[in-house]
């Protein structure tokens, strides 16, 4: 296994738990859509020439396309990768008016499970079309490490939970070797699992708390073991 545990893992929240996306979406894009909002899921698969592009999830949302990546890695090329899935998208989605066609880019987003001081707040694009016309092409960036246990749960951000032990990823061999720590590390995912209990199973969401469970489960044991 390797760094496509994390897509595997974001890839099955997005297909079986989709609503879990809206929250993500509202902060970053300063929407308020309602968790119960309808989704639908475009796919991810995208055939090109060259080619075929997958891409980690494409959803529509209040007629707006939406889509979201998420990175294990500071890749340098992202901008290049993105533009490119969303050229993808956009073209699959035109829109035919008459002898013209409308092509809207998705709102799109990059979730960066590990960055860095150089890590952007956004990723940039500056292309000159043939008639010289400047045009801009800009993607925010979201950080997993900006976000603590209590800011995840006060926005909503469970779709962060399962990659939550991501933050103490250069601490995992400090924290093997020292009992007090490994404890204090316990002791946060039992306030986890009790906060994550009480948020779902009072509103009957307990196949969910369930599922998430799994999840956190999974990401955590492959972190312990790769370290």
């Amino acid at each position: 296994m390797n760094n496509t545990i994390f897509d595997d893992v974001f890839r099955t929240m997005i297909e079986k738990m989709p609503y879990l996306a809206v929250p993500l979406i509202n902060e970053v894009f300063h929407t308020s859509y309602p968790e119960n909002v309808p989704i639908v899921q475009l796919r991810n698969e995208h055939q090109q020439e060259n080619g075929e592009i997958i891409t980690d999830s494409c959803l529509k949302i209040a007629g707006k396309l939406y889509h979201i990546e998420c990175q294990s890695v500071d890749d340098t090329t992202m901008a290049i990768r993105m533009i490119e899935y969303d050229f993808s998208i956009a073209i699959e989605n035109a829109q035919k008016q008459g002898r013209k066609y409308r092509m809207d880019f998705p709102k799109s987003c990059v979730l960066y499970l590990r960055s860095g001081k150089n890590t952007p707040d956004f990723l940039e694009i500056e292309m000159v079309l043939s008639d010289e016309k400047i045009v801009h092409y800009w993607v925010p960036t979201m950080k997993l490490e900006t976000y603590t246990r209590d800011s995840i749960f006060e926005k909503n951000l469970l779709m962060l939970l399962p990659f939550y032990i991501m933050r103490y990823e250069k601490e995992i061999h400090k924290i093997n070797q020292d009992p007090e720590k490994l404890q204090s590390l316990l002791d946060e995912y039992e306030d986890i699992r009790v906060m994550l209990e009480k948020e779902l199973t009072e509103t009957g969401k307990s196949e969910l708390y369930t599922d998430l469970t799994k999840l956190i489960i999974k990401i955590a044991d492959y972190i312990f073991r790769e370290n």
